[in-house]
């Protein structure tokens, strides 16, 4: 399936207006899925720099390997698969290092520090329950995160699906992202049934 998401040259044609050195066919591809790169770049949580630095990334991967994405039609997949490799390389460099915004240092802060450590730790639950699920879950529920309002297109793409099966991977992916957080905070009956397995399921839910 084609990746195309709106009016005008189709994806395999602005790779390949761009591989023939066409300056616009770049920046059209670049207007075109910078949405996308967003908000799977706002799902890791990164910080400010970290998150520049993995934008940059993607669009410099981009233009490396241009020549050689062997299926044009379906760059916006190849883009999502280098944002989500970006981000992880960026998460494991900032996990390490721990860089701290001066910034941050001397600002007021109205929230108690119990409210802070409460949407610290829900914030990670989250974000550790989207990457515990297994594709095309987690790029739809990350999606469905960070840009609620993708258009379906898009969204197909991203996680490689036909555009007819998006509204049940979305449905899916909302249940299994809410049974795993009710699971974590222990609330008894707040798990649905269990869906079939999303293809490569990290950890497959199996029925006792």
């Amino acid at each position: 399936m084609s990746d195309q998401t709106c009016n005008g040259p189709s994806p395999g044609e602005l790779v390949e207006r761009a591989r023939a050195g066409d300056p616009s066919a770049v920046e059209a591809l670049l207007r075109r899925y910078a949405l996308m790169v967003d908000a799977i770049v706002r799902c890791y949580r990164l910080p400010h720099q970290d998150a520049a630095d993995a934008r940059q990334l993607v669009w410099c991967r981009l233009a490396e390997h241009l020549d050689r994405i062997r299926e044009p039609e379906r760059v916006g997949s190849w883009i999502a698969r280098t944002a989500h490799s970006a981000c992880a390389k960026q998460a494991r460099m900032a996990a390490r290092l721990a860089p701290v915004d001066p910034g941050t240092l001397h600002a007021v802060d109205h929230d108690t520090p119990e409210a802070l450590v409460l949407a610290a730790e829900q914030g990670r639950l989250v974000r550790a329950a989207i990457s515990a699920m297994g594709e095309p879950d987690r790029t739809v529920a990350a999606l469905d995160l960070h840009w609620p309002r993708a258009p379906a297109a898009a969204v197909a793409d991203a996680a490689r699906l036909p555009l007819s099966r998006v509204g049940a991977v979305r449905r899916r992916a909302r249940r299994r992202l809410r049974r795993l957080l009710a699971d974590e905070f222990g609330e008894p009956g707040g798990s649905p049934p269990d869906d079939p397995p999303s293809e490569r399921e990290r950890a497959p839910r199996r029925g006792s």
